[in-house]
């Protein structure tokens, strides 16, 4: 199968939608249990102060309850901050097949962190292998003298018509080894 235009692979509308409900639930969450605990944290102040002033009094649970609330902010912001991350995964994601090799690009995230997270290209004659690796799926590639840069390994969470860019990578592919 030839193709003059490249072939791009994004996340389906659905699996887009499901994405954004989720980060919107996870950004609800985390500013809801964040605005609480900034709420509630000056009345625990308050409380270790007022024990303090008194004398003699255990104060344990009021500092339990301090670090509760600091280690609730902590995770509501991990929280957001993978969200967004998930987020844009997803959305911006596209797998691109052409005539030279498989590609995935992220443009919405900074080179560097898109690279790490599985952005790059990978020639045809360099795939060595697709799978799945925990929640991604993955081309696995040997580095070659056509790859001049990027990984030997290029991932992705979601594609539309998922089964059809793995048959074009399985059929364009010389040096696929299935065994793996």
């Amino acid at each position: 199968m030839t193709s003059a235009t490249p072939l791009v692979f994004r996340a389906s509308a659905s699996q887009r939608a499901v994405t954004v409900s989720l980060a919107l639930g996870c950004l609800l969450v985390a500013v809801r249990g964040g605005h609480m605990a900034a709420q509630n944290l000056p009345k625990v102040w308050g409380q270790l102060k007022f024990a303090h002033s008194i004398g003699g009094e255990p104060t344990a649970l009021i500092w339990l309850s301090l670090a509760a609330a600091l280690l609730a902010l902590l995770a509501a912001g991990l929280v957001l901050v993978f969200s967004v991350l998930a987020l844009a995964l997803v959305e911006g994601t596209q797998v691109i097949v052409d005539e030279c090799g498989i590609a995935v690009e992220c443009p919405l995230l900074p080179g560097p962190l898109a690279r790490r997270l599985g952005a790059g290209r990978i020639p045809w004659e360099n795939v060595a292998s697709i799978g799945r690796r925990k929640m991604r799926f993955v081309v696995r590639g040997n580095k070659g003298a056509n790859q001049l840069e990027g990984s030997d390994s290029v991932y992705f969470l979601f594609a539309d018509e998922l089964e059809r860019l793995m048959f074009l990578v399985m059929e364009r592919s010389p040096n696929l080894n299935l065994n793996d």
